[in-house]
């Protein structure tokens, strides 16, 4: 007989014991299972790669990159994502011990208390609706263009609304359709496409046609007002936005079979993959630049490099494969959004819990969560496009803002249960004697870019925006929240019932 753990799950199970059911270790965490437990690794992989979307993130930023620091900007590629692989690497130790929806908010908590884990979840939600808010706004002035729809700021709002709306509707569905989309997206379009169109760029840049030498990037050319330094730091909010939602297969991980041993898989290999397509994309494209000014003052830059390089019909096939991982993106961050919020609604840690929280009988998906996330993503496109005029600069920022606090706040969780003799049980995806080493790099990385994206004078908006909402979440908890957790009226459960497993 082997008893599961309240808090962590299994143990060493006897040898001769039948290996657990999913079921039945969520059990042992004190839920039932209700959602549809569908995908396998590569469905988990895709859910990843397709929340860190490369091809979408780099359309995206990559103009907003190369007008802040110049062609030098490609070099902070290599650094992010030498810091986020770490970062990857501890999370993934993590989902292997905790495989539940709600993914850093649940370790948080278990780790700590519910009271420190709410403000991770709610780090979570402001980097999943912002994030999947921003490609959709990265995807909407490229929809405009190929639809004849004048680029104006109410026509790419209105746009952006009706992707959203699109994307709520498939996730209504079910996981099943949103799975096979994103399965499509991430291994045809991210993986299949966009290295063939990334090596075309490369063999054009750099022997067939090439526009500028070698030395083009390396020349900076900062924007105004910026010194070299700010300038490249600022710059590299590209790979800081892109090379981040590795963590969206745990997030989803209730959905995934044998997810104690598939997702932390799927979230180191989403985030090698993308990491090395992406450095290779962001070469090729800047290497192709025909006129630094010239395709700056471009409505969309990035589509005036792909002309000037690969030709109509290149720039057709590329814009084509970006606009799919858009798309996808977007729906698969829209479904980690919705999935985060429903495991908090699960604990009742969220005003109206008992609504958010309920299941569709028939679809298997938390509906009253994606409601919330489809009308917040609207509201900030609302608000962007006639409140803030540098919108798509401010949504990226406090996404990533978001993303960066979960992977702070999260490491330093599993660091101070581990020095106080607290993180029990064994992971499926071991670091061996690196684990600590790695942890407390995991930790100062993600705080020296959190400095990054509040610090410098050009990002006091998205410092004041992400403060403000770290202030609505610290209003609930000190008028209602605290004290429900107090009385166990909420929080993660602490005492499930343990469970015996016979042979």
């Amino acid at each position: 007989m082997a008893r599961l753990d309240e808090q962590w799950g299994v143990t060493q199970r006897p040898p001769g014991t039948e290996p657990l059911t999913d079921e039945r270790e969520l059990e042992a965490f004190g839920y039932r299972q209700q959602l549809n437990r569908s995908m396998g690794f590569f469905s988990s992989l895709s859910i990843s790669i397709s929340c860190m979307c490369i091809t979408a993130g780099i359309f995206t930023v990559f103009a907003y990159s190369l007008s802040t620091a110049g062609p030098i900007f490609v070099w902070t590629w290599p650094i992010v994502a030498v810091g986020q692989t770490i970062v990857a690497l501890v999370l993934a130790e993590l989902a292997g011990r905790m495989p539940i929806a709600g993914y850093a908010y649940q370790w948080a908590s278990r780790l700590t208390s519910s009271h420190y884990g709410w403000f991770v979840g709610w780090a979570g939600m402001m980097a999943f609706t912002p994030g999947f808010t921003g490609l959709n706004l990265g995807l909407a002035p490229i929809l405009s263009e190929k639809l004849g729809i004048a680029i104006t700021p109410t026509n790419l709002m209105l746009v952006t609304i009706g992707l959203t709306l699109s994307q709520f509707v498939i996730n209504v569905i079910g996981v099943k359709v949103a799975a096979r989309i994103n399965n499509v997206a991430a291994f045809v379009a991210e993986l299949g496409a966009s290295i063939v169109l990334t090596l075309i760029l490369l063999a054009v840049g750099f022997f067939t046609r090439p526009a500028n030498d070698v030395g083009f990037l390396a020349t900076s050319a900062p924007g105004p007002g910026l010194g070299p330094l700010t300038a490249f730091l600022l710059s590299g909010l590209l790979g800081i936005w892109v090379l981040t939602g590795f963590e969206g297969a745990a997030d989803l991980a209730e959905e995934t079979r044998l997810a104690r041993h598939r997702v932390p898989r799927a979230v180191v290999t989403s985030q090698i993959i993308s990491a090395t397509i992406g450095f290779f994309m962001i070469l090729g494209l800047t290497i192709n630049v025909h006129g630094l000014g010239a395709t700056l003052e471009a409505a969309v830059p990035i589509t005036k490099v792909l002309r000037d390089s690969l030709g109509g019909f290149g720039s057709n096939v590329f814009e084509t494969v970006a606009m799919v991982a858009l798309y996808a993106g977007g729906l698969a961050n829209m479904a980690a959004a919705s999935r985060l919020l429903f495991s908090l609604s699960r604990d009742n840690m969220l005003p109206g819990s008992g609504t958010l929280s309920q299941v569709s009988p028939r679809t298997r998906t938390p509906t009253g969560g994606l409601i919330v996330v489809a009308l917040f993503s609207i509201t900030l496109v609302v608000v962007g496009t006639y409140i803030a005029s540098e919108a798509m600069a401010l949504i990226v920022g406090m996404a990533s803002v978001g993303y960066y606090a979960v992977y702070a706040l999260a490491i330093a969780a599993a660091i101070r249960a581990s020095r106080r003799g607290d993180l029990r049980g064994e992971s499926s995806f071991g670091l061996g004697r690196w684990t600590s080493p790695l942890r407390w790099i995991g930790f100062l990385w993600s705080v020296a870019v959190i400095g990054v994206l509040i610090l410098p004078a050009p990002n006091q908006k998205t410092a004041l925006m992400a403060g403000v909402f770290f202030l609505i979440a610290a209003a609930w908890y000190g008028a209602v929240l605290r004290s429900r957790i107090v009385r166990g009226e909420a929080g993660v459960p602490t005492s499930a019932a343990a469970v015996e497993v016979g042979p």
